[in-house]
């Protein structure tokens, strides 16, 4: 189980890369080179033996797809990065 510590760090990182859309969801746009650096910053970020991080990748066809409800909404590209 992910500890207090390292869950903070990790959601500090990945709002560095995009948008949290839900507690533990973020949506990240990202060109493949900052994807990549984003990725290094998740594994340096994490104990390899006890967190679980899922990174799921959705092609251009498939992000025109997402269906949101309620209050949610699509997040669009930050208008800056802070890395």
């Amino acid at each position: 189980m992910t500890s207090p510590a390292t869950g903070q760090r990790l959601s500090d990182t990945l709002l560095d890369f995009g948008t949290r859309i839900q507690e533990s969801v973020f949506q990240c746009l990202l060109e493949p080179e900052l994807a990549d650096e984003m990725m290094a910053r998740v594994r340096r970020t994490i104990e390899e033996n006890s967190d679980k991080v899922h990174i799921v990748a959705v092609c251009d066809g498939c992000a025109g797809r997402v269906v949101t409800f309620g209050l949610a909404r699509v997040a669009s590209d930050p208008e800056f990065l802070i890395i």
